[in-house]
């Protein structure tokens, strides 16, 4: 069974929020949906997750849904027409969201700006399409106001994003839009929480505390790296999280552009030397909007980040307002089978630093049996914590997860290689590996003879996996 091991994320939007798209979707080979909170209400995330669901269940797939929550996104107030601005203009914007826009004056989002700027700071607009550096501030009146002097104009759009690379922005991680939209998500089952704008492990750990809030403290959540800081932060934040988004929109306009493909191999490295799960995402088939086919760069995009070791690639744009959204998600499955079968995918696993040490023992000989000769692992799990580890080590062949926690079969569709599989509870081993056999023999994943590498613990809780067993299926 040829299965793709690296895994798709698509993003809902318009071009994707019917039924039957979300269907057509899954069957061309998502994995995982995001909702992105910049662009949802209350309603529509409930309305997402519930259709999502649907048609996982029609599939008979596990499918992730992921909440990529706004996060203290800082953006240009409302204009009623794009405002022409040439190299030299001053832009005066109003710490006033609701400011009505007159001539080169506007509002902004974030009313704080005025106080975490310097004369000099670059000011980025649009992704970096504009640019200008501040030239005056004036915090005595109210509201208080900035200059900004342009260097590269342009046309400015209403509500278009600012990006102040270098400035220690001063607003909190989670706004009272994020923590109105985590509760809703939270209270309709998602599967991950993606925080926007991360630039320490406290930030993570504030997001940790709300969800302990909700009664759901065992949500993963999904650091998205696009701050300079976080890139500075990144152990503290690898220690905390369960995995990272490399969000390579805002990040190249925070950092110098140039640094921004050694930037992803190194996040990557670091998050699969720390066992956690990693998302590249940003404009990885972006022709694709408009296009019915990707140009070479795009492809070889995706492959490198594949190469690079990602667990998930991620559609943004493509999927949620482009006309091919369907077709690109099949162009990503043929690339990813394509870099699966080269020889460059699989690292030593004395390389693999999260297998190491005592406690890893057990995963860390099981990855050696599967590597040593190609064979099947099956992995009993309840958290999904041990699967996700033996992951890292890239194996040739499958790993199938059985589990009896609903939430944890979901989750795991974001896991390199990893298929999972709903199985009852049984606390006595050999009866859970007779169990496995039966439902794996059931659907196809094995055959009567073939030797399969066996994960296992004695209790259904996170961390008793403590039982490697090799043995041909049907033998026991």
């Amino acid at each position: 069974m040829n299965q793709r091991r690296t895994r798709i994320v698509a993003t809902l939007g318009p071009a994707s929020r019917d039924p039957e798209m979300v269907s057509a979707l899954i069957a061309a080979g998502v994995d995982v949906f995001r909702i992105n909170c910049s662009h949802s209400t209350p309603e529509s995330i409930r309305e997402a997750i519930a259709r999502v669901r649907r048609a996982a269940l029609h599939a008979d797939r596990a499918i992730a849904i992921l909440l990529d929550l706004q996060g203290p996104k800082i953006r240009t107030g409302h204009l009623p027409s794009p405002l022409p601005l040439a190299t030299g203009d001053v832009l005066t914007l109003v710490m006033d969201e609701d400011f009505e826009a007159d001539g080169l004056r506007l509002g902004t989002t974030y009313i704080g700006m005025a106080g975490d700027v310097h004369l000099g700071d670059e000011v980025l607009f649009a992704d970096g399409a504009l640019s200008g550096s501040v030239s005056a501030i004036r915090r005595e009146i109210t509201p208080a106001e900035v200059d900004i002097t342009m260097e590269d104009g342009g046309d400015l759009g209403s509500h278009k994003g600012i990006n102040l690379p270098g400035v220690a922005v001063s607003a909190p991680s989670l706004t009272e839009k994020d923590l109105a939209d985590l509760a809703v998500g939270v209270a309709a089952g998602v599967d991950y929480v993606a925080l926007s704008f991360v630039r320490e492990a406290a930030d993570a750990l504030g997001l940790r505390a709300e969800l302990r809030r909700l009664g759901a403290s065992d949500v993963p959540i999904i650091a998205k790296i696009e701050k300079p800081q976080a890139v500075t932060n990144l152990p503290e934040i690898l220690a905390v999280v369960d995995g990272i988004m490399v969000a390579r929109g805002d990040l190249g306009v925070e950092v110098n552009l140039e640094k921004v493909p050694v930037l992803q191999k190194e996040l990557i490295a670091a998050a699969n030397k720390a066992g956690v799960l990693v998302i590249t995402a940003t404009q990885m088939l972006d022709s694709m909007e408009r296009n019915p086919r990707p140009t070479r760069a795009e492809t070889t995009d995706v492959a490198n980040a594949i190469l690079d070791g990602t667990d998930a690639i991620m559609l943004s744009g493509e999927t949620a307002t482009g006309k091919y959204a369907v077709r690109s998600v099949e162009t990503m499955d043929r690339i990813a089978r394509e870099v699966e079968n080269s020889r460059w995918m699989r690292p030593p696993i004395d390389e693999v630093s999260v297998l190491s040490g005592p406690s890893q023992t057990v995963v860390r000989a099981a990855c050696w049996a599967v590597q040593e000769v190609p064979r099947t692992m099956v992995v009993f799990t309840w958290s999904g914590a041990t699967a996700i580890l033996a992951s890292k080590s890239r194996p040739p062949g499958p790993i199938y997860a059985l589990t009896s926690n609903q939430a944890t079969y979901d989750r795991l569709a974001l896991a390199w290689g990893v298929t999972p599989v709903l199985a009852p509870s049984v606390h006595n081993t050999d009866d859970l590996i007779l169990l496995g056999e039966e439902r794996l023999l059931a659907r196809g994943y094995v055959t009567r003879g073939q030797e399969v590498v066996v994960l296992a613990g004695n209790t259904p809780m996170k961390g008793a996996t403590n039982t490697m067993k090799v043995f041909a299926v049907g033998t026991n």
